[in-house]
């Protein structure tokens, strides 16, 4: 009896092998270009009780209504990346090293820093971004066939921006300083890939992918330094508006970001 479920089950898997055709296995890896763009809309409750008091003690009672406060940061990286497709299913990750950050609108956070002219330069920073999802193979049997898909894209930024001498010279214990900045979020976007195979199992590759995200898994910026005497510390925005791990998703009411890349590589079948 076990020895008529045992056969009965490896059949079934069989089948369900077959009908997916997962021994179809293809990839490319290559290196390319990453822009990643966030947008944060800042909560303006404080900011609109401090002006409220002010219009109220100069012209007297009444009601504000304050505009959003909206802050954009850009990156554009040099970026390497894989992907892999077995049947309709399909996994990919891109890796991007940006070297500045490009910011408009007004980001309370920041502010103090723009007004001191800190340079948009970053170091150290890195942008994972992937996505899992299916879609179909045109003109499979081919040299040339494109490939488009679509799924759930999950994506990570971590920047660290070295904060100069004069910005910390009234720190009088500290040596060092630098701002550190940690961003994950789940979106959904597309993935286009154009291969062309010279040989049976080895061709060029074309791959673009898009993503929006917009549920957010953690926002954190805080400051990393060192004392004189070489004792690390950290330093988080006001305790009150955010948790002791600098996640400041409580300052915030609303964020969505972009990712774009574009890759050039080895396209590979197995």
């Amino acid at each position: 009896m076990k020895k008529n479920i045992l056969g009965i089950a490896i059949f079934s898997c069989m089948l369900s092998l077959s009908a997916f055709d997962f021994m179809n296995i293809s990839g490319d890896v290559g290196i390319g270009y990453m822009n990643y763009t966030i947008v944060n809309n800042y909560d303006t409750g404080k900011l609109a009780d401090n002006l409220s008091a002010e219009l109220k003690a100069l012209i007297g009672p009444g009601n504000l209504k304050l505009g959003s406060i909206k802050a954009k940061d850009s990156y554009n990286a040099f970026m390497v990346g894989l992907s892999f497709k077995m049947s309709y299913i399909y996994a990919n990750i891109n890796v991007g090293f940006p070297l500045k950050e490009i910011s408009s609108g007004f980001d309370p956070l920041a502010q103090k820093l723009k007004e001191k002219g800190i340079s948009d330069k970053i170091n150290g920073s890195i942008i994972f971004d992937s996505q899992i999802g299916v879609g179909i193979t045109l003109m499979k049997s081919s040299p040339l066939n494109i490939f488009v898909g679509g799924g759930l894209g999950i994506n990570y930024i971590r920047t660290t921006r070295d904060l100069p001498g004069n910005f910390i010279s009234s720190l009088s214990d500290v040596t060092s300083l630098k701002e550190i900045r940690s961003v994950g979020m789940i979106g959904l976007g597309a993935d286009i890939g154009i291969k062309y195979f010279f040989m049976p199992k080895i061709g060029i590759c074309l791959d673009l992918k898009d993503t929006i995200y917009f549920l957010p898994l953690a926002n954190q910026r805080y400051y990393s330094g060192k004392l004189k005497n070489g004792i690390p510390f950290t330093y988080s925005i006001n305790s009150e508006t955010t948790t002791n791990s600098g996640d400041i998703k409580k300052l915030i009411k609303s964020t969505w970001a972009n990712n774009f890349s574009v890759r050039l590589g080895v396209a590979f079948k197995l």
